[in-house]
């Protein structure tokens, strides 16, 4: 008898502001643009879609950041529906619609039930659907991504999880002979693979990567196994089988939102990036990339039309591209860059004025190729190393319009609902700047911190700290020095301190990104 949830677990909830940078309307605006191809008008109306938006924190972000906009986000589970919908409710976010469907009855909807959408998205979905779901959801882009329209789409990589499929098959029956929550025996699933690799199973030898995978496991929520190995379906795929499905759809592979693997140099080692140059057939290119630097995941854009754009035309729009700093320390050996085959070290003649451009205030390709004294020269010199930058997390492309007072006024709501439910207990670890139209990285206390700046508390230590360390008591939060739990009151006011002095330290920041107004 088939089940509403298709075989996907959903008595154990996970990700509650699952956030993914790449997924932002500015990321990917900026993408296209960076690979050559004209990207949605981000300054009018738009609209934005995510299919499997899960508890909808993404989704929620782009339409703070974005009043103008039209923001959908669909998920078949009522569990994340509900508490994507009270999260909005509670910010008095007006502009998206959360929907309650699965994808075949989104597939099945007539041409005027929902709208065409500028951009959609789809992240860690594909590879956990059934065969026919995942026809469904390709489906639903193919009837709903306007012409120029972007898709993208994030999966997991065939050539990244070869050795653990036969460990995943090993997994779910070990699961299936237990009787508690998958979550509550995800620990005995693991001390059981441990045991037989003890025992001397060859298949760790053969399999070295396994080993490790499994290590990294043991690190994660037990919550993160179920999610990525436990659910009925799981399907890593290659690139091709994919890209031939977006095909049917109308939609042509453009690039990666991960902006290094789009660059040879960075994507893969100097043999193999030799041979993808003497590939025409992008496909082939395409997957000869995926063999010359396996990755678990995949994060690719797909455009609906492939128009070409005046050379004139996509100049202008590049030296007009802007990025904001986003406060990341350069370490004293120098900054360096992860990429999908190890580290990058950056030329400080190069990221250094860069950098210190930055310092000043957001800047533009323009402004960068004339810091560089690079007039005259390949726009893809300066354009590769704004895309390090933000590659890197030292800076983020700018939001058209996301400075409005309609924007700041969404957002400053948005980032006040974040710090009630951080009170409340949830570990929200996020705050939204309206600038970049995306969300920063935030522990517990800093995101306390700046919800008391925002309730409009002064900056000073000693009222913070205390106002602070009621809210994380009255919250059930865990205060830990170096990993070990502190439960004395007047050392939890003591780090809370020390952490609130780095967070006043960076109001000029947070100010400059829009997550403080006043």
């Amino acid at each position: 008898m088939a089940h509403w949830n298709d075989g996907y677990i959903t008595d154990v909830l996970y990700y509650a502001n699952n956030y993914y940078r790449e997924c932002s309307a500015s990321w990917l605006a900026a993408a296209a643009l960076l690979l050559g191809h004209r990207p949605p008008d981000l300054g009018g109306p738009f609209r934005y879609a995510e299919l499997g938006s899960g508890q909808g924190f993404g989704a929620l972000v782009v339409a703070a950041c974005s009043p103008q906009a039209e923001v959908w986000a669909f998920d078949f589970n009522p569990a994340r529906i509900e508490a994507a919908t009270r999260l909005a409710a509670r910010a008095g976010i007006g502009n998206i619609r959360y929907v309650e469907a699965s994808f075949a009855e989104l597939a099945a909807l007539q041409a005027t039930d929902l709208p065409p959408f500028d951009i959609i998205v789809s992240h860690g979905v594909l590879s956990w659907l059934s065969a026919a779901n995942r026809q469904h959801l390709i489906a639903i882009i193919g009837q709903r991504l306007k012409p120029g329209g972007i898709a993208y789409l994030g999966y997991n990589s065939a050539t990244g999880w070869a050795s653990m499929v036969p460990m995943r098959t090993l997994m779910l029956q070990l699961t299936a002979v237990r009787p508690e929550r998958p979550d509550l025996a995800a620990t005995a699933i693991l001390d059981a693979v441990e045991r037989l690799r003890a025992a001397g199973a060859l298949y760790f030898a053969a399999n070295p990567m396994v080993e490790q995978r499994l290590a990294r496991l043991r690190l994660h929520d037990p919550r993160h196994l179920v999610h990525e190995l436990l659910n009925a379906d799981w399907h890593p795929a290659m690139f091709a089988e994919v890209a031939a499905a977006m095909t049917e759809a109308k939609c042509s592979f453009i690039g990666s939102a991960i902006l290094t693997d789009n660059i040879p140099a960075t994507a893969v080692p100097a043999g193999v990036a030799a041979l993808l140059a003497e590939t025409h057939d992008p496909v082939l290119r395409e997957t000869l990339r995926e063999f010359g630097a396996p990755q678990e995941f995949r994060w690719d854009i797909y455009r609906r039309g492939l128009t070409p754009m005046p050379a004139g035309e996509h100049q202008e729009m590049v030296e007009a591209l802007s990025v904001a700093r986003l406060g990341r320390a350069v370490p004293e050996r120098g900054i360096t860059f992860a990429t999908s085959f190890g580290p990058v070290i950056g030329r400080s003649e190069i990221y250094a004025p860069l950098l210190a451009l930055l310092e000043r205030g957001p800047m533009n390709v323009r402004q960068a190729s004339v810091a560089l004294g690079f007039e005259g020269r390949p726009a893809p010199d300066v354009l590769q190393a704004i895309a390090l930058l933000v590659h890197g997390g030292y800076a983020h492309p700018l939001l058209p319009g996301g400075n409005s007072a309609a924007a700041l006024d969404a957002v400053r709501g948005l980032n006040q609902a974040i710090v009630r439910a951080t009170a409340d207990g949830m570990d929200m670890l996020r705050l939204v700047s309206p600038v970049l139209g995306a969300a920063l990285p935030e522990d517990t206390i800093e995101t306390l911190v700046v919800g008391e700046l925002l309730g409009g508390r002064a900056a000073r230590i000693e009222t913070l700290s205390d106002a602070v360390a009621a809210l994380l008591t009255r919250g059930g939060h865990t205060v830990q020095r170096d990993g070990t739990p502190v439960t004395d009151a007047a050392e939890i006011r003591t780090l809370v301190a020390d952490q609130a002095r780095g967070t006043l330290d960076r109001i000029p920041l947070l100010r400059e990104l829009g997550v403080l107004t006043s």
